[in-house]
């Protein structure tokens, strides 16, 4: 079962004078990269967020979004930096002297630098708001994928699709090239009838032809490409990330394609080509927002 990469979940949860709410958005990328924003307070809580999200995704841009609701009554001891207000003092100090400022430098002054002050809880308050961010995120990450799954169940209905599609097409190619020597052999022998009007050299005749079923023959493209397309079908129906490997067989498919597109010299083929093409760009869309 295929993964969309391109999700949102959120959760909200409230418990000992604490409530936070968690967004989770997912997003197209190469590898796990994950990204979160949190109150300055909680900043301690990112490694286990990052670890927690990293355990449940394998793959794309993860941004957590943390809130917290600081109207509610908790446990809360304020604390001030005395260090900073030192050196917020001794700056502005410079300054005064610098800008020949006016005025005396009082604790006022000092007030405006909000930095300065801080509620601090207590390892165990600690524990609990850890415990409600915990609950919270669980919710996000459970709803976001959920998310990815049905989007991913919808892509590979999508590729599932194509792929019979593009079957079909590789069997309309495999079905015309036989006919494409047959028809290279009839215009060469009514184009040497025409330039020489004699009897052709049947020898030569069929040297030439012989020379154009090779340099035309697509058997091994074909037999290749039908090869390509039942991987990529079970590929489908496997479990776990498999957007990398999608892209590897996709990359491939375009290869065969490319290469019979080059050697068949016949115009339905080339239409046929052409349709395979399309198809497969449609494929690179999709597979781009696979885990």
């Amino acid at each position: 079962m295929l993964h969309s990469m391109t999700a949102f979940g959120r959760g909200e949860a409230g418990a000992d004078g604490y409530r936070f709410t968690v967004e989770l958005r997912t997003l197209n990328h190469r590898f796990c990269d994950v990204r979160i924003k949190l109150p300055r307070k909680y900043s301690d809580f990112e490694e286990d967020i990052k670890k927690k999200v990293s355990s449940e995704f394998s793959r794309g841009r993860i941004e957590v979004s943390v809130l917290a609701d600081d109207t509610l009554d908790k446990v809360q001891h304020l604390t001030v930096d005395t260090e900073l207000a030192k050196t917020y003092k001794r700056l502005l100090l410079i300054l005064q002297e610098e800008l020949g400022l006016q005025g005396d430098l009082r604790l006022e002054s000092l007030l405006n630098f909000r930095d300065l002050f801080a509620f601090q809880e207590d390892e165990e308050s600690r524990e609990k708001a850890w415990s409600v961010v915990e609950t919270a995120l669980d919710q996000a990450v459970s709803g976001c994928l959920l998310m990815r799954q049905e989007e991913g169940e919808a892509i590979a209905r999508d590729l599932s699709g194509r792929l019979n599609q593009l079957e079909v097409l590789t069997g309309e190619v495999e079905t015309r090239a036989p006919l494409v020597v047959d028809d290279a052999r009839d215009r060469l022998q009514k184009r040497i009838q025409d330039l020489l009007e004699t009897e052709l050299d049947e020898t030569r005749l069929a040297q030439e032809v012989a020379f154009f079923a090779e340099k035309s023959d697509i058997t091994e493209e074909v037999v290749r490409l039908q090869s390509h397309i039942q991987q990529f079908r079970d590929l489908l129906e496997a479990s776990g990330p498999r957007g990398r490997q999608l892209e590897f067989l996709l990359q491939e498919m375009h290869r065969e394609v490319n290469t019979i597109g080059s050697k068949a010299n016949d115009l339905e083929i080339a239409q046929k080509v052409i349709q395979m093409k399309t198809e497969l760009e449609r494929f690179r869309e999709q597979i781009q927002n696979v885990e």
